[in-house]
């Protein structure tokens, strides 16, 4: 028997209790995106506890909302609270899967932590959810960079590049990483590359160039 034949006459009143209850979890809803926005405010002062609460209120209005936990998360991150951050980021993930940017904020934290395989799980999926993730590229090489995987990197570094032709990042990391395979003359080639779009990296790359030749010497 198809669900078609639960919505007859007989279940008036039963479909009337289901649509207000749906009106009232819509109102919640709105509600809870009315504290987001409030808490955004406070983001944008640099007010973040403030935020906090605002996110807080945004929960108890919507426990199940995925927003009210990414913002909150990115609160906590502003505000130097890496645990908490993480915790959001997975409350947020649980709820919306697809959330590529939060797969790519809680891996940008377990890197900072030095969690590396934290960190290139929540790579790799920001990529499975959207294959054109530029910086998930950039920065899962450099988790393989760091777990001892150089030609891995280099793929990674080479992805980002094809799919932004201009990303400064990727050049800088894929010149550092031919620097330490001998490729001096390819990796001049991607730093000029790098600074031509972002002039202000020219400082960074020389204080690495500058590294790197005295680890090699």
């Amino acid at each position: 028997m198809s669900n078609k034949a639960f919505l007859g006459t007989a279940c008036i009143a039963t479909c009337l209790l289901l649509s207000v209850g749906q009106l009232a979890a819509e109102t919640r809803q709105e509600t809870a995106l009315s504290y987001i926005e409030l808490g955004n405010k406070f983001m944008h002062q640099g007010d973040f506890d403030r935020a906090i609460s605002a996110y807080n209120i945004a929960l108890q209005f919507a426990p199940d909302f995925a927003p009210a936990f990414f913002h909150r998360a990115l609160a906590y991150e502003a505000r130097g609270d890496v645990v908490k951050a993480i915790m959001d980021y997975a409350n947020a993930l649980d709820l919306a899967p697809g959330l590529t940017v939060a797969w790519y904020n809680r891996g940008n934290l377990r890197l900072n932590e030095g969690d590396l395989d934290g960190a290139l799980s929540d790579f790799n999926k920001a990529v499975e959810t959207d294959r054109r993730y530029v910086m998930a590229y950039n920065n899962r090489g450099i988790v393989k960079i760091g777990k001892g995987d150089p030609d891995g990197a280099m793929a990674d570094f080479n992805e980002a590049i094809k799919i932004d032709p201009h990303h400064p990042e990727a050049y800088v990391n894929r010149g550092l990483l031919r620097l330490q395979q001998g490729m001096k003359a390819e990796a001049e080639r991607d730093f000029a590359r790098s600074i031509a779009v972002r002039p202000s990296l020219r400082g960074f790359i020389e204080s690495r160039m500058s590294r790197i030749s005295q680890s090699q010497n």
